[in-house]
């Protein structure tokens, strides 16, 4: 079996499925079924359970825009006071990345920011983001990088192009123009997670196996956890922090036993697992 770690060192939390943006690969837009924003109360408790577990990185994120989220400003502000060694992880389009926000981010403790960019021109970005604008977020982020620039405290940039079939011609521009402007350019194939009526997975994405059933917990809205960050829709749920903690839920027999049987390429038992690899989530 896949050693575990007695407590995830990553945690993802789905502080809110509210995102300005339908994008071509993400399921965002087909969530219905649970809560828009997870309550602060569940969000507290979460975070205070991380508490002395040695939590390498807290994100508040999952299927939706992190910067949407009501209350981002005090869940910020709440995982920085309560566990101050662990850095937060930011994923963001840049659009909401306004100058309050991006004062927010500076005064609280985000060790990492990720840009997610599908393009480096206007046409091939907005076909894969559809509903926010290209030149504001480019003007946003730019604007970040400035501010960033002009503090002392440092803070891990990263951008990430999602590649398909539209885009695989912008990628060394992508890359030209980023590097040097950020400390990480990456290039990502789409894995085929927003599931029907949404770009399938393109090449290469397979080989990257499973994602962190060892080390990182997937907490969705309504307290749900599940196996990896492409089971949005709750396929394969192995408890609920509302009821139950983190910990004994990360150290169970099902949880196990997923492990366990991903580190023998036994994908049947599991909702998630059998959707995945046929590219049907």
């Amino acid at each position: 079996m896949l050693s575990r770690n007695g407590f995830p060192k990553s945690i993802l939390v789905e502080t809110s499925l509210r995102c300005p943006a339908d994008c071509i690969f993400c399921p965002n837009k087909k969530i219905n079924t649970r809560p828009q924003d997870m309550s602060w109360d569940l969000f507290r408790k979460i975070v205070d359970e991380c508490r002395g577990k040695d939590v390498q990185e807290f994100c508040p994120f999952i299927n939706g825009e992190p910067l949407a989220c009501p209350f981002i400003e005090d869940a910020l502000d709440y995982v920085s006071k309560t566990l101050p060694h662990t850095p937060i992880h930011i994923y963001t389009s840049g659009y909401l990345l306004d100058g309050r926000k991006a004062s927010i981010l500076l005064r609280n403790n985000v060790g990492h920011i990720h840009f997610s960019i599908d393009g480096i021109s206007r046409k091939v970005y907005e076909q894969h983001r559809r509903g926010i604008v290209y030149e504001r977020v480019m003007a946003n982020i730019m604007d970040f990088l400035l501010r960033l620039r002009q503090q002392e405290r440092k803070i891990e940039t990263r951008v990430v192009l999602t590649l398909t079939p539209l885009n695989r011609g912008e990628v060394d521009a992508f890359r030209l123009f980023w590097e040097g402007l950020v400390d990480i350019v990456d290039v990502i194939p789409c894995d085929g997670r927003g599931g029907e009526d949404r770009l399938p997975a393109f090449e290469g994405f397979r080989t990257w196996g499973c994602f962190f059933t060892t080390s990182r917990a997937y907490i969705l809205s309504d307290g749900s956890v599940v196996p990896c960050c492409k089971d949005w829709a709750g396929y394969t749920v192995l408890g609920n922090v509302v009821q139950d903690s983190l910990e004994s839920i990360w150290t169970s027999r099902d949880y196990d036993k997923l492990r366990e049987e991903l580190s023998e390429g036994i994908f049947s038992n599991f909702e998630v697992c059998r959707r995945c690899v046929a590219d049907n989530l």
